[in-house]
Formats: C-alpha cells, structure tokens, sequence
C-alpha cells in the first residue's frame, strides 16, 4: 500500500500538498485515495486550490467554462420568474429549474398534444355512441385511455427531473452549492405540478364524471412517489420503468374485467394513498440512497 500524500497530523499543523502531487493531480496520474486526499485538503486549504490552478489545463477549462455558461444561459421566465423570485425562490435555483427537461416548451408542448388524443378520442365515442354509458352520460370503456395516460404523463415528467439520462442538465444539477436531495425533490415537485395543470385541465373537457379531475390528483402523487421511493433501492431509470408498468397493467386489468374508473375510485384511492405514505415513509428513511443514486 502506498504512503498517502499527507497524513492527519501534517494537516493539522497546516501543511500544503507538496507542488508534484498537485501537478499529478491535475494531470490525473493520482489514484482514488490520493485524489480524495487532495480533495478533501483544497476544500478548506486556498493556498492549494491557487497552487493547483497552475497546473490546470486552460483549453479544458475554457471549454468547461463554455458548456456551463451555456447550460445556464436560460432565456427570463418573464412574469412567472418574476413571480417565484417575490416569493423568496433565490435566482440561482430558478436557473436550475428553468434547465430542467420537464418544464420546457417543447416538453410541455409533447404532453399536451398526448392529452389531445386521448381526450380527443374520449369525446369522439361519446358522440358517435351517446347512449352506450347506461345513461351515466359517458362510457367508461371511452375513459379507459385518458385514465392510463394521465397519471403516466405527470410520472414522466416527474422522471425527466430526476433521471440523469433524460437531463441534459444533470451534471449541471447535481454540482450546485446545495443539498442534492433538496435540489432533486423541489425539481420533482415544479415537474410534477407543471405536469398535473393540463392533466387535470384535459379531465375537465372529457365526457366522464365530475369528481375525475380531483380523482387524478392522489394516483399521480401515488405514483411519482413509489418512481422515487423505489429509486433508492434500483436505478431511477428502472424506477420510473417498474411504476410505469403496475400503473399500466392495473390500469389494463380492470379496463377489461370492469372498469378503468375503478383505479381512481374508492378501493383504488384507498391504495394509492397507503402507497403514497408508504413511498414517503421510505423516501423519508433512506434518502442519503436516494441522493447517492440521484447524484450519481
């Protein structure tokens, strides 16, 4: 095993790394340990992160310094920006936010034009067969898409928030000057409430009965939170993966043994809600795991 760099008492009468191991280190000869070594000693020594800086490669760096200006280079959010910042939301958080997969145009355009179909769908049914809902004035085979597709739509919103491979920002995300956790559950949060306004408005315009709008709410909360509960235990890709499939297939199964509606009534409003506390509960307890996943 090899010496390390320095060791404990060397610190603490507040020795420097010596110049070659802060040369190796940029050039990145040094292994794990060393580096960590070297890393945590900058984090409270400027002397050394000056020192280091000499040795740095400057085109990399320049390049680095590009791609985050760029990253950040997010256009004014006009009057909702404005908005959030009296509500105490601090601008470095709003440009994060403003980065994230799930809250731009062309994200939010995709999710209303699948509410488009599906509600399109519902409407057309239930005015070529009016009649085939018993007289409840709808049909619930006609509602059987929309009830699938709502609450997916807001998971994936909520999943391109916090699966690394749908955000372009990520890397981005994850070296901001606060807690990671904190960062992923309030981009978690922005997305699922973003996805939940034309969700909720696309309910409204279908021929199904008045309570749905509010009957969505608790599934989708249900969901997104199993997707990050779930993520401390499995990637969040497989997360988002295996969410996605039991809402489908309960969502399926009752469409053809009775009725789609019935996930998003009674026994299924029950469930979702032992789901959502239970998600809670175990986001709640390990959420250094899902941090760690997140971050990583």
């Amino acid at each position: 095993m090899t010496r390390p760099l320095f060791d404990v008492p060397e610190r603490a009468r507040g020795w420097h790394a010596p110049a070659n191991a802060l040369a190796s280190y940029a050039a990145g000869e040094l292994d794990g340990a060393d580096v960590w070594s070297i890393e945590t000693h900058m984090a409270e020594c400027a002397t050394c992160r000056a020192d280091v800086s000499v040795h740095a490669d400057r085109e990399r760096l320049a390049r680095n310094r590009s791609i985050l200006l760029a990253l950040t280079a997010v256009p004014d959010a006009g009057r909702l920006r404005r908005l959030a910042r009296r509500c105490g939301v601090p601008d470095h958080l709003l440009v994060l936010l403003s980065a994230t997969s799930s809250l731009r145009r062309s994200w939010l355009l995709s999710v209303v034009a699948v509410l488009c179909v599906v509600t399109g769908e519902a409407v057309l049914v239930h005015a070529l067969w009016p009649d085939a809902g018993g007289g409840v004035g709808y049909s619930p085979p006609e509602l059987a898409p929309f009830v699938l597709v709502g609450p997916l739509l807001v998971l994936a919103g909520v999943s391109a928030a916090f699966v690394p491979v749908l955000d372009p920002a990520h890397r981005l995300a994850v070296a901001a000057p606060f807690s990671s956790l904190t960062l992923l559950l309030v981009r978690a949060v922005s997305a699922l409430l973003v996805a939940l306004v034309p969700v909720v408005c696309a309910a409204v315009v279908v021929p199904g009965p008045g309570w749905l709008p509010a009957a969505l709410l608790l599934p989708s909360l249900a969901l997104c939170a199993f997707a990050l509960g779930a993520a401390t235990v499995v990637g969040p890709t497989q997360a988002v993966v295996a969410a996605g499939a039991l809402w489908s297939v309960s969502v399926g199964w009752l469409a053809v043994t009775g009725s789609a509606l019935e996930s998003v009534q009674g026994h299924g409003q029950s469930l979702c809600a032992a789901v959502l506390v239970a998600a809670v509960v175990v986001i709640v307890v390990r959420r250094d795991r899902l941090e760690l996943r997140w971050a990583n």
